[in-house]
């Protein structure tokens, strides 16, 4: 899985069809410049709490992606997570399908 790093790739994703579940916001955009794999970037804001928790959630949103984006995300697509407070106490079951969902929302959203 490809990571999104620069800003520019994730201001050009602000614009992009979003998708919400409890624990994060999934924007995603077609992009010609990725090639063959989806592109994926994290969010976790100061707002969710200090170093440790954010840390916590960054991780646990890694792991998810890691698991679910190799069988569902569409090749040739850009993918900003932005965590919210709940992913840090939602189990993590519930989050790998709330990913999986999320993915299948955007897929077929037209916009």
């Amino acid at each position: 899985m490809v990571t999104l790093k620069k800003r520019r790739d994730f201001l050009a994703l602000r614009s992009a069809p979003k998708t919400g579940t409890p624990a994060f916001l999934l924007a995603g955009s077609e992009n010609s410049a990725a090639g063959k794999q989806a592109r994926v970037g994290l969010t976790v804001t100061k707002k969710l709490g200090g170093a440790v928790v954010r840390n916590r959630i960054r991780r646990r949103l890694r792991a998810a992606v890691r698991e679910v984006f190799p069988y569902s995300a569409r090749p040739g697509m850009d993918y900003v997570l932005i965590a919210r407070g709940a992913a840090e106490t939602r189990p993590y079951d519930a989050i790998l399908d709330d990913m999986k969902r999320a993915l299948l929302r955007l897929a077929r959203d037209p916009k």
